[in-house]
């Protein structure tokens, strides 16, 4: 009995010795990262040109006949700028001379922020991060009379973010 009472008393003594206690843990997980700044274009839809009634001006407005050209501008910060340069030329029949030409640019823009671009080059502000739709319309205005041929005429519209 003595035995049993001892062997007793030290499978009772390891039960308590070794009792673990379950113990609450935490640690934190850290996520780093650095988002850059940025402005995108996207939907790029050319436009078209058409002449005025009086044969000396090229343009994308309907009242030449032509269409405006779309852009999608998509930016993740806030004070951004947008310009948008004189129409320049890539293609004409020979006989037009643009560097004689008034050239002038209008850029009108709704969405996240509202733009109204007329003078090229002129850095316009775009506040708002966001998706602002953009419209591209061009002329280009000649003395005498635009000789006949395929024109490829087009603006360079840049943004900083």
């Amino acid at each position: 009995m003595r035995r049993i009472v001892l062997l007793s008393a030290m499978i009772l003594g390891s039960t308590f010795a070794f009792n673990s206690v379950a113990q609450a843990g935490s640690t934190d997980v850290h996520f780093n990262g650095n988002v850059l700044s940025s402005c995108t274009f996207s939907n790029v839809q050319n436009g078209t040109l058409g002449l005025d009634v009086a044969g000396t001006t090229l343009s994308s407005l309907p009242t030449s006949g032509g269409t405006s050209g779309q852009a999608k501008l998509t930016c993740n910060n806030i004070l951004a700028t947008l310009s948008a340069s004189a129409p320049q030329q890539a293609t004409a029949p020979a006989g037009y001379d643009h560097t004689t030409a008034i050239k002038t640019v209008a850029v009108t823009g709704t969405g996240a922020n509202l733009v109204a671009i007329v003078a090229p080059s002129i850095p316009f502000p775009v506040p708002l991060p966001g998706v602002t739709n953009l419209s591209v319309n061009m002329t280009t205005t000649t003395l005498g009379l635009i000789p006949s041929g395929a024109y490829d005429m087009f603006v360079t519209l840049t943004v900083t973010p």
